[in-house]
């Protein structure tokens, strides 16, 4: 007869979902998973959509400040956006397949084994996860004229970096 631990696996059960987003910007593999399998996550769409109007604007302030797009009448800003919102979702789902396939190809028979619909979901959730990354692109479009261009390209190498990082922790 087996005897119980009586020690709490998950120590984020009893953190406060704000200390548990910090720590999955801190890379923590547990916040990840504590995310992705012990929590309702029910702020998900609000979540994607958030992270998915950031970076459409931060990929839309871009384009539009290019010489060649600064000439065009102003009448197709609003449709540039539109155009990066799209983008950004086609970018985001084709990911969730590659992880899907990826998945796919390294655990064949455990993914047979399971429920396509919710392991789709649970790594729609673990894109979102590492999108979360993309918060940091905040204060290159808040500041953007305080800084120069070699400051604004090594600001995004660095945000680019973390979102590998978080992409393949929240992977693994």
């Amino acid at each position: 007869m087996k005897e119980k631990c009586h020690k709490i696996v998950d120590k984020y059960v009893e953190f406060e979902p704000v200390i548990i987003l910090l720590d999955t910007v801190l890379l923590s593999q547990q916040a990840y998973r504590h995310i992705l399998y012990n929590r309702d996550f029910k702020l998900f769409w609000k979540l994607s959509l958030m992270l998915l109007l950031l970076e459409s604007f931060a990929l839309w302030r871009e384009k539009r400040e290019q010489p060649v797009v600064r000439q065009k009448a102003n009448t197709t800003y609003e449709q540039g956006f539109y155009m990066c919102c799209f983008q950004n979702i086609i970018d985001n789902l084709l990911c969730t397949m590659l992880l899907f396939t990826i998945t796919l190809l390294l655990h064949t028979k455990w993914v047979l084994e399971k429920d396509m619909k919710r392991l789709i979901f649970t790594l729609l959730k673990a894109n979102t996860l590492a999108n979360f990354s993309k918060f940091f692109l905040l204060p290159i479009i808040l500041w953007r004229e305080n800084t120069t261009e070699f400051d604004i390209n090594l600001h995004r190498i660095i945000v680019m970096a973390h979102h590998l990082c978080s992409q393949t922790f929240v992977y693994s």
